[in-house]
């Protein structure tokens, strides 16, 4: 068996995943993205998210006002396309994106997806402090900084028709929120999956069980829990790549959640899955060992990337080198709307000994 550095394995692996963002775009395909998450979802809804695997379909199958760039992690737009702050940082002001739209589904009329609206967003906001409040979670700092939230919340479980003061939606595209105090983390709590976007008519309909989004990949779920979740793309979504390319390209993300490492890697080797996240360092190396050709051939077969979480503790993930656009992040914050398969091009490797 060929012996190789760890070091020098990982240089390559990773000059390997960052060279793509330079070469020349050949031909972006669709085809199926076969992803294993370590842990079982029990409900992906905005409100409900408790777990790992519920946050990363959570962000596929629904948009928020903003969201993160999973490469940078910095507040970029989403539904809406712009916002700008007062001067006293008291005031949010947000341009809801015209084009936005929900998934079609039987719970609108003719079971058409509609124009996503200032209005809905609110609404969204409210009916998860309800949810939240009924299933009596911590209250967000954030949500009770915003004017009107601490009568909201008395009266919220009883009261179908109070709504919270400071957040208004003057029209159709302008989306206001009013804080008591200024709170940089605002923003950010507005990214996060508690302020993800759903329709009234969607919840009214098929309540913490819904299926009806407004991301890039609508979700079919399984009959037993634990089996395999398929996310489809949302052919009527609305959002394009700079460039003015439809979104998504992928056709189908098919998530399993095998939680052993060692069957991860095994599922990985036998091309079962496409993605492998956050390898510890005690499995990575029997694994390079086993599989160095695959990563240092000529055309690779495998790539590799590093994050590092909360903890400070390293982890790799593996990915097959066809690859492109997917940027893995300690946070989980992930956007598979972007990622698409290319066939990897021929490369010159020098691995030092």
């Amino acid at each position: 068996m060929k012996k190789v550095g760890f070091l020098a394995l990982a240089a390559v692996t990773l000059f390997a995943s960052c060279k793509t963002d330079n070469q020349a775009e050949a031909d972006k395909y669709g085809g199926t993205l076969r992803v294993n998450i370590s842990d079982i979802p029990h409900v992906v809804f905005p409100g409900r998210i408790n777990k790992r695997s519920e946050q990363i379909i959570a962000y596929q199958v629904y948009d928020g006002l903003v969201k993160y760039n999973p490469r940078t992690l910095k507040i970029v737009p989403s539904i809406a396309k712009k916002y700008r702050v007062s001067g006293d940082n008291l005031t949010y002001t947000f341009t809801i994106d015209s084009r936005a739209r929900f998934q079609d589904s039987r719970c609108f009329k003719r079971g058409k997806g509609r124009r996503i609206v200032a209005a809905d967003v609110k609404y969204s906001i409210e009916q998860v402090c309800r949810i939240q409040l009924l299933n009596e979670y911590e209250k967000s700092r954030q949500i009770m900084n915003i004017e009107g939230a601490e009568e909201f919340m008395k009266t919220a479980k009883t009261n179908d028709s109070i709504d919270i003061g400071g957040i208004i939606a003057k029209d159709d595209t302008t989306l206001i929120f009013k804080l008591l105090k200024p709170d940089n983390l605002f923003i950010h709590y507005l990214a996060g999956p508690n302020t993800l976007v759903f329709a009234q008519e969607a919840f009214n309909t098929y309540g913490i069980n819904g299926t009806a989004g407004s991301g890039a990949y609508m979700i079919k779920y399984p009959t037993i829990k634990g089996q395999p979740i398929e996310l489809t793309k949302n052919k009527k979504y609305w959002r394009t790549t700079y460039q003015g390319e439809q979104l998504p390209f992928l056709d189908t993300i098919i998530i399993s959640f095998v939680t052993s490492t060692q069957k991860e890697l095994y599922m990985f080797e036998k091309d079962m899955v496409d993605v492998v996240f956050g390898v510890p360092v005690k499995y990575l190396t029997p694994f390079l060992e086993e599989n160095i050709d695959a990563f240092q051939s000529a055309t690779p077969q495998f790539t590799m990337t590093q994050t590092i979480n909360l903890q400070n503790d390293k982890r790799f993930n593996l990915l097959k080198s066809n690859i492109k656009g997917l940027y893995i992040n300690s946070q989980d914050f992930f956007d598979f709307s972007e990622v698409y398969l290319q066939e990897p091009e021929p490369r010159t490797i020098v691995v030092s000994e």
